[in-house]
Parts: C-alpha cells; sequence; structure tokens
C-alpha cells in the first residue's frame, strides 16, 4: 500500500480574498496620494503663470507707460480680494480669456512688433475661464492704467483665499 500523502499545492480562496483585499487598499490610498500631486502640480502651474503674466504686464508698462486696458465691467466690478482702489476704477475689472471676452488684454500682451507673451495663460481646469468656476483668472485695472491686480484661486483647501498678483 501505498502511505503517501499526497499535498496540493495553491492557495486557498481566503487567503487569494486576503491578498486581494489588501492590494486593494494599497492602491486606493495610491491614488489618493496620486490625486494630491496632481493638484499640487496644477497649483504649481497656476502660480508660475501668473509669475509670466506679471512679468509681461510690467514690460508693457515700461513700453507703454499704462497696464493693458481691456473691456468694461457692467456693474459694480468685483474684488475678489484684489483691493484695486482709486477714485478712477469704474469699469475695471474683467475675466479674461482667448474667446474675446477681453480680447484687448490678449492683443495688448501677444501681438505687435515685440509681443511679451505667446499667449495668455489659462487655468489648467478651466481653461475657457468661464466665470461660473471657482478656478478662474481675473485681471483687474484701475481705469486709468496706473494699477493692476491679477487675482486667481488654487486648489489647495488649506488656502482657499484667492491670490493676488499686484502691479503699480
Amino acid at each position: 500500500m501505498d502511505n503517501k500523502k499526497h499535498f496540493h499545492q495553491g492557495f486557498t480562496l481566503v487567503e487569494l480574498l486576503v491578498v486581494i483585499s489588501i492590494i486593494g487598499i494599497l492602491s486606493s490610498f495610491a491614488v489618493v496620494s496620486l490625486n494630491t500631486a496632481r493638484m499640487k502640480a496644477r497649483d504649481a502651474l497656476r502660480k508660475g503663470d501668473m509669475a509670466q503674466l506679471r512679468t509681461a504686464l510690467n514690460i508693457y508698462y515700461d513700453d507703454n507707460i499704462e497696464y493693458p486696458i481691456c473691456g468694461i465691467w457692467s456693474g459694480n466690478p468685483p474684488d475678489f480680494g484684489a483691493n484695486v482702489d482709486s477714485a478712477d476704477n469704474s469699469g475695471s475689472s474683467c475675466y479674461y480669456d482667448n474667446n474675446g471676452g477681453t480680447a484687448d488684454l490678449a492683443t495688448a500682451l501677444t501681438s505687435g512688433a515685440r509681443p511679451y507673451m505667446g499667449s495668455i495663460p489659462k487655468d489648467p481646469k478651466n481653461p475657457d475661464n468661464d466665470a461660473g468656476v471657482s478656478l478662474v483668472y481675473i485681471y483687474r485695472y484701475v481705469s486709468n492704467g496706473e494699477e493692476y491686480a491679477v487675482v486667481y484661486n488654487t486648489e489647495d483647501t488649506a488656502d482657499d483665499s484667492p491670490q493676488v498678483i499686484r502691479g503699480w
């Protein structure tokens, strides 16, 4: 008689379920940290866009002795934390985009014999600069062109107040 015991090699169903559950939990942590990294990357891009815009606006001012004047804002212009304040600030705010909303700003900075920028920066999550979305870029100027503020928001919930870059 053959007294050898035969052992089957392989995993039990319980072992497989435990391993699959652990892999699922670990992958959910990876996705969360990846989303955070993407958010931080988009915020860094926004800050870089604003630094580029500030440089272009300052060079424009050096050449023209005023900041670009773009369309007229109907009603009381929203402040968005910019606090651009002057006795001459009526109609001094506009969203900017490349869809004609502030074509004057895009034209002033991206055309002519010496363009100041290749193109107007766009928010990475709101490239059309839709005013109904909180991630929007706003260019605000005192109507005599001596002062400006660019307002934008970040996705970082630790600092959810509008970010403001000023020039005067």
